[in-house]
């Protein structure tokens, strides 16, 4: 039984362990790309967002993620002054903004057979593309 509350450190290093649970799925399933046709990475992953080619291999990119505002959090600190009554001059309140983004990258080569696999982004926003490979199972049309 817990008797103390879990502090802010202790819940954001639960929180990087969780995401590096993400990445080992993610990076599971993209080995299980190579030297597989590109199709099978577009019957997992669903069509690509862009296509491109470079040095003579083609990369199809897959890419989610977006700007999110989160609303106003309390910063700085105050003084019990004037009797333990807390002035409102000492409190003050600021917006964040967090940009979320997961970029997946499959490299193949003309014959189509996927050479290499790259990924880049935060772990949660990466979450979809993980649970999509991570049994190596193509995903259906429907979802």
């Amino acid at each position: 039984m817990l008797t103390k509350p879990i502090s802010a450190l202790a819940a954001l290093a639960v929180l990087a362990l969780a995401g590096c649970a993400n990445f080992e799925t993610l990076d599971a399933g993209l080995n299980t790309l190579k030297g597989q046709n590109r199709d099978v990475a577009i019957a997992r992953l669903g069509f690509p967002t862009d296509q491109k080619e470079i040095a003579g291999k083609d990369v199809y990119i897959w890419s989610t993620g977006g700007v999110y505002s989160q609303p106003s959090t309390y910063y700085g600190g105050c003084s019990d002054r004037y009797g333990g009554i807390r002035s409102m001059s000492c409190v003050s309140f600021m917006p964040s903004t967090v940009y979320a983004f997961c970029e997946i990258r499959v490299i193949a080569d003309k014959s189509g057979t996927i050479v290499a696999t790259e990924r880049r982004g935060d772990a949660a926003t990466c979450e979809t593309y993980a649970n999509r490979l991570q049994a190596g199972v193509p995903i259906s049309a429907k979802q």
